[in-house]
């Protein structure tokens, strides 16, 4: 390492504007990842939070949230099914609302069956089933849209009246908050006139035969044949939790374009630190002749070179991290979707690391190739 820390104190100028760059990478890939994270868990964060293995879809190639229904027969026959620990029907709607204040609100509806096991905790004011239009919302919506315990939400169109009567910590679904309702509310608002029953009447019971999804609890040693063989019975269209995410609007779009900028900015911190180093063993080509005339070995000075481009990558990432750490701190403190996930960075961190080494790498390989005594010989 004589060699690398000498030119590294040598040409401090040069070495510090390409640890300059480095720290540039690495600030967007910290900051990007983190980015993705926050985007990703503002995407899904109310699926994530769902204690289940599986939910069940009606049929389709290509299942979303927005375009499933299923009847009562189907869910009554998925809960016979041999495997299936748990079962709960769930309503999925996206709507228009307004509070008495007359604020607009773009929410989606969940209507779930009180105390069931996707029911979220509240941490102000009651869970589910004390009040037969009572409500649990998002704390996106209390912080962003000012909704307050005891407010009326009126849904536009269908002009259901919901009671806040619980906060939970924010879940949403393709970027919307969440409002938790009980599920008869829920198929009241979806599929009943507007406005609820007639004074005096009730709906007829056709309305609560259907619901949007069915989450599901399987045992483990449900395979995946077992589950098509199901879904080819009934009807339905099961995804497991990796799949279930990808359902989401614009879930698999913020994943791929976030991956692709990432493959670049490896690409371009592979060919920046390749270039630098290149440029910098053609300079002194001389002087790796002068070393190798005096007995040094290719393996002794691709050593030394390696270690003069990881101390740089090491200098310039350490740097770059701790600037995406601070910026992504204030960015999440002022309210905007960022989130830190330490196993993310620290993977991204070491591939930029193996990416800049790799470039380093087959840019010194010419030293192995340079002949003193023609090195020598030539002109600085």
């Amino acid at each position: 390492m004589f060699i690398a820390l000498r030119d590294l104190a040598y040409a401090k100028g040069r070495f510090a504007l390409m640890a300059l760059v480095i720290a540039l990478i690495a600030f967007l890939m910290t900051f990007l990842t983190g980015l993705a994270a926050g985007l990703i868990k503002n995407n899904i964060s109310g699926l994530m939070e769902l204690d289940v293995s599986h939910i069940a879809f009606e049929f389709d190639d290509k299942p979303t949230y927005r375009n499933t229904m299923i009847e009562r027969d189907q869910w009554e026959e998925w809960a016979q099914q041999p495997g299936v620990k748990k079962l709960e029907p769930m309503g999925h709607t996206v709507f228009t609302a307004r509070t008495q204040r007359d604020d607009p609100l773009e929410l989606v509806l969940w209507g779930l069956a009180p105390g069931s096991l996707i029911e979220p905790e509240v941490f102000d004011g009651d869970q589910l089933g004390g009040v037969s239009n009572g409500v649990i919302v998002s704390n996106l919506l209390v912080e962003r849209d000012g909704v307050q315990m005891g407010d009326t939400i009126t849904l536009d169109r269908v002009l259901t009246e919901l009671v806040v009567i619980g906060i939970a910590e924010e879940r949403n679904i393709g970027h919307i908050p969440i409002i938790y309702a009980p599920l008869a509310k829920w198929q009241e608002a979806t599929y009943g006139p507007p406005g609820g029953p007639p004074p005096g009447e009730k709906l007829p019971d056709v309305v609560f035969d259907f619901v949007s999804i069915l989450a599901l609890q399987l045992e483990e040693d449900v395979t995946p044949e077992q589950i098509v063989a199901i879904d080819d019975e009934l009807g339905t269209s099961t995804l497991d939790r990796a799949a279930f995410y990808a359902a989401s609007t614009g879930y698999i779009e913020e994943v791929r374009t976030v991956q692709i900028i990432q493959v670049f900015l490896f690409l371009i911190s592979a060919v920046v630190i390749g270039a630098f180093f290149s440029i910098w063993t053609i300079q002194r080509t001389k002087e790796i002749g002068l070393v190798k005339a005096l007995g040094a070995s290719n393996g002794y000075l691709l050593r030394d070179a390696l270690g003069q481009a990881l101390i740089l990558m090491a200098i310039g990432v350490v740097l770059g991290l701790a600037l995406g750490l601070w910026s992504g701190q204030a960015f999440m403190q002022s309210g905007r979707p960022f989130m830190f996930e330490s196993d993310k960075i620290v993977q991204a961190m070491t591939l930029l690391v193996t990416a800049g080494l790799l470039g380093g790498a087959l840019s010194i390989r010419r030293i192995t190739s340079v002949d003193p005594i023609i090195a020598l010989g030539q002109e600085q």
